[in-house]
């Protein structure tokens, strides 16, 4: 038996402090749910992040970027991959999935001024775009009795170039001991040469994981450190849903030594309870109570965000669950959770 526990980022930690209930039946007991549309949107943007950035530097030599009509023929290749290996959105259309991934990327058939200016300065350097893996030393103790945690996230590097960016979101902390703070209209000037880490979100900015989001990419900003001796300029978030003229897509999140070992910390703190959750699983599955990791003081019913509980119509272990249930006008009787409704269930 192994003494490293494998953690993904956005796998199991979000997963987690999304529903460490549909968490522990799809990671632990192997069941997956039957449509996947965060997963699919999610990995079509990066897939086509990578690929535009490959084609521009390597393929078409820096001299052109691709069209719209090339990027829409890669993403219908790779949505038929994703199909087969089982990510599934049957909650909008194969059209309907295509069409606003790539009007995001190419609103009016034009690329998008900040996808250019990501492009351009993505670095291929053996962080960009791949899994940045990192062996941290763990007290067994605190982890049911595994030594060394191996955390996995993608790590998406871009140095700026001619046109450095101005982002007008910040994030201001409320309490660096808590790690929470808030969104402000605030103008940062990147210079030319400064090293950021980006992740390309598929949901909205007003997302009420933006917090998680902000201290996943800190971590993320600790491995760098680890594996170069150096911090990022700063951390990006770049929600390419949000359209272009509301000016949300970037949210800048600024680095210092001090927010990074905390982000560290917190991290640590997230896997010890991954691996609680996991250690009830095994004792009593039916005992795990559904609804997200931060909300898990609030009484039964009251545990689910408005983004949250979109989700869960796609849950399979949705049936039995009482927080979803106590959502549901009619609760069990419910079509949504009904199995005689034949059409959905």
């Amino acid at each position: 038996m192994t003494d490293v526990i494998e953690v993904s980022y956005t796998g199991d930690l979000l997963a987690h402090r999304r529903c460490s209930r549909a968490w522990a039946y799809e990671k632990r007991a192997g069941f997956q749910p039957y449509e996947v549309v965060q997963a699919m949107e999610g990995r079509l943007v990066h897939h086509a992040m990578e690929w535009l950035t490959r084609q521009y530097q390597e393929t078409l030599g820096r001299q052109r970027h691709v069209t719209e009509v090339e990027l829409r023929q890669q993403l219908d290749r790779y949505f038929k991959v994703l199909w087969a290996r089982g990510i599934r959105t049957l909650f909008t259309s194969k059209q309907e999935t295509l069409d606003r991934v790539t009007s995001n990327l190419f609103p009016g058939g034009q690329i998008d001024p900040v996808v250019k200016a990501v492009i351009e300065g993505a670095v291929h350097t053996e962080y960009e775009l791949r899994a940045v893996k990192k062996v941290l030393p763990a007290d067994a103790a605190d982890f049911a009795g595994k030594s060394r945690i191996l955390l996995t996230g993608i790590l998406d590097l871009v140095v700026q170039q001619q046109s450095p960016l101005t982002y007008n979101k910040a994030w201001v902390w409320d309490s660096t001991d808590r790690l929470e703070g808030h969104v402000e209209d605030r103008s940062c000037a990147a210079a030319a040469g400064d090293v950021e880490i980006w992740d390309y979100k598929a949901t909205r900015a007003s997302s009420p994981f933006l917090g998680d989001y902000v201290r996943q990419l800190l971590t993320y900003a600790a491995l760098y450190r680890d594996r170069t001796g150096h911090l990022p300029a700063r951390c990006v978030l770049f929600f390419i849903n949000e359209p272009p003229h509301l000016n949300r897509r970037l949210l800048a999140v600024d680095v210092t030594p001090a927010i990074v070992d905390a982000a560290l910390t917190w991290t640590y703190d997230q896997v010890r309870l991954l691996r609680a959750t996991a250690s009830a699983f095994e004792e009593d599955p039916l005992a795990l109570e559904g609804g997200e990791l931060a909300r898990r003081s609030e009484p039964v019913g009251r545990r689910l965000s408005a983004e949250t509980k979109a989700q869960c119509t796609a849950c399979s272990f949705r049936f039995d669950c009482r927080e979803y249930t106590r959502n549901l006008e009619g609760g069990t009787s419910h079509a949504d959770v009904a199995l005689g409704n034949v059409f959905k269930n």
